[in-house]
């Protein structure tokens, strides 16, 4: 038995360290370029966010309390400006020149900006602490799109989501840090704001440091030049985005996030002096909840990603962003609630970011990776510079609290998540089937899957039995034959894989129309339900889309249900769960 003994031990560190197997890549020696990319970023994000309370907190103590809202607005629109000018021009950098030699120049460029800073905050020089706030912006905007665009040049493909997730994480360990640290050094230094400035250039000595550790990376050369009209280098790299799938409702789902974040921050400060009667100081600190989430909700949904790119936990992590905004409105009053609230918040909002940022950078390709990222920042710091001005608006224009002002944002985000939950339903609905719904029901499949290239006719009386099939047929589109098409047309925009079609397929309209997008899906590996509910003319329905299928060449298979309940166990509690068998033939029941 003693020489078992060593054997069994091992056996179950061995099982203990395959339970850690979506982790290993964080330990991996060829990965060391991106752990000092990510020190690097951590450090910039770290100095952003000290420097940016720095300049907050010394301004409030020049002008007193009352300036508070005022000062906030202005030093949000200050720093995001440099985004909107900058940005395109970072873009066409990162894709012309070598991305870890743009990291390390914008490191020096830092350091010289916050030594000028110090001799503005030694001076208590207005315009001269807004200035640095600028600069640091400047060099910030500089280096998003190669501090994103290289991950996949450091990184295997697969490991894209979780790296990206720990970039995540990372930056909002930073602002964890600095919204600590900045109000931390700020209290134990009796609010001596020359301090915390020194601090600021060490930080900046030792990112640069750590931005010398990654990698060299080979230039793209891409053709593109540099030119002053970066409204047009905006609008073409959305046209170019256009022509691949999805890449726009990303790029606008990564921007949004930026939006309702920094409007959170922002409004944080006067919700805790306003509601829970805190200090300035005091709310700097509660954002640090919400951080915290943030860079749990990032490793989370790297993890369950996989090895996939998942826009579908996205849309999920929306809706729940609107219940947690609700909830700060409705329970302003109390510290420990808000606190649990914004926490949650920053866990929905981390794994909402993640899988749009990691959609952008494995779609987009490598000459215009560069390009696309810089687009998506660009209408992300419109976010930011528009969570400022909505700040603003509601607070000194409307007259309207800080808690109702996240009631509003609940708002805004609900009417937002349902059009892009709608133009990513491809892959909402398969990640809501396989992740949320098998939990409730079970689909059995009892005959082989059709092809993509036949046309599945389902008849059935319940939605969930339609939806189902999206764990099944790959990229499938839904076709829903009803009269009400003419009052409802923005419904086939808004949705993108439900469409409703006329019942009456005769027209030579409909028949171009539709099913010409049909075969060009089809090549494109699409499969497609054509899904009657059972009513008076249902039976003729089916039979004359059947007949135009025949004409268009499109062979036509019917999906068969059986629904039964199946008791099931967990401890000591029995209950039913609805399993639904589905087979295929060609031949209707």
């Amino acid at each position: 038995m003693r020489r078992q003994a060593p054997i069994n031990a091992l056996t179950l560190a061995n099982r203990y360290l395959e339970s850690l197997v979506s982790m290993r890549w964080i330990f991996r020696n060829d990965h060391r370029s991106f752990y000092c990319l990510n020190a690097t970023q951590f450090l910039s994000a770290l100095n952003d966010n000290v420097f940016k309370l720095l300049v907050i907190y010394l301004l409030i103590n020049v002008k007193g309390p009352a300036a508070a809202n005022t000062i906030l607005s202005l030093a949000g629109a200050i720093f995001v400006i440099p985004f909107l000018l900058f940005s395109p021009s970072a873009g066409v950098l990162a894709d012309r020149f070598s991305k870890r030699t743009i990291i390390v120049l914008t490191r020096i460029t830092e350091i010289i900006t916050l030594l000028c800073g110090l001799l503005a905050v030694l001076f208590e020089w207005e315009i001269g602490v807004y200035s640095a706030l600028f600069l640091m912006a400047t060099q910030a905007a500089i280096l998003g799109p190669s501090k994103y665009g290289i991950i996949p040049e450091l990184v295997d493909q697969k490991m894209i989501s979780k790296a990206n997730g720990s970039m995540t994480s990372f930056t909002y360990l930073a602002i964890i840090l600095g919204t600590f640290l900045g109000s931390f050094i700020t209290d134990v230094s009796n609010k001596n704001f020359v301090v915390v400035a020194a601090f600021c250039v060490c930080i900046g000595v030792l990112g640069f440091l750590t931005s010398l550790g990654i990698r060299r990376t080979a230039a793209q050369n891409s053709p593109k030049k540099f030119t002053p009209f970066f409204l047009n280098e905006i609008y073409q790299t959305l046209k170019f985005g256009w022509t691949i799938p999805h890449l726009l409702p990303a790029m606008y789902g990564s921007s949004f996030f930026l939006f309702i974040g920094a409007f959170t921050q922002l409004n944080i400060i006067p919700f805790a002096m306003q509601s829970l009667h805190l200090t300035d100081v005091g709310g700097g600190y509660l954002f640090l909840a919400t951080a915290v989430g943030i860079a749990i909700g990032a490793v989370l949904a790297g993890q369950l990603s996989k090895d996939r790119v998942e826009p579908g936990l996205s849309c999920i992590s929306g809706f729940f962003i609107v219940f947690f905004f609700f909830l700060l409105y409705f329970f302003s009053s109390s510290l420990i609630v808000t606190i649990i609230a914004l926490g949650c918040l920053g866990i929905a909002g981390g794994a909402y970011l993640i899988p749009f940022d990691s959609y952008l950078q494995v779609n987009s390709p490598d000459i215009k990776r560069g390009q696309v990222i810089a687009a998506a920042n660009f209408f992300s710091f419109i976010g930011v510079l528009m969570a400022s001005l909505c700040l603003y608006f509601i607070s000194e224009e409307l007259g309207f609290s800080a808690a109702s002002g996240f009631a509003f944002m609940g708002i805004l985000t609900l009417i937002s998540n349902l059009v892009i939950t709608g133009r990513l339903s491809s892959f909402f609905l398969p990640f809501f089937v396989k992740k949320i719904l098998k939990r409730f029901r079970t689909l059995r499949i009892a005959s082989p899957i059709p092809e993509p290239n036949q046309v599945v006719i389902l008849q059935s009386s319940s939605w969930w039995d339609a939806i189902l099939l999206f764990s099944c047929l790959p990229k499938l589109k839904i076709l829903v034959p009803t009269p009400y098409l003419r009052q409802f047309p923005w419904f086939n925009g808004l949705v993108d894989s439900i469409r409703v079609v006329p019942p009456d397929p005769d027209s030579d309209t409909t028949a171009r129309t539709l099913f010409g997008s049909c075969k060009r899906l089809q090549n494109q590996n699409c499969s497609f339900c054509l899904f009657v509910k059972p009513q008076e003319k249902s039976s003729e329905i089916v039979k004359a889309y059947k007949k135009t299928l025949a004409h268009l060449h499109c062979p036509v298979v019917f999906a068969h249900g059986k629904k039964e309940r199946v008791r099931k166990k967990i401890l000591f509690f029995h209950y039913t769960h609805k399993q639904i068998t589905i087979s295929f033939s060609k031949e209707p029941n």
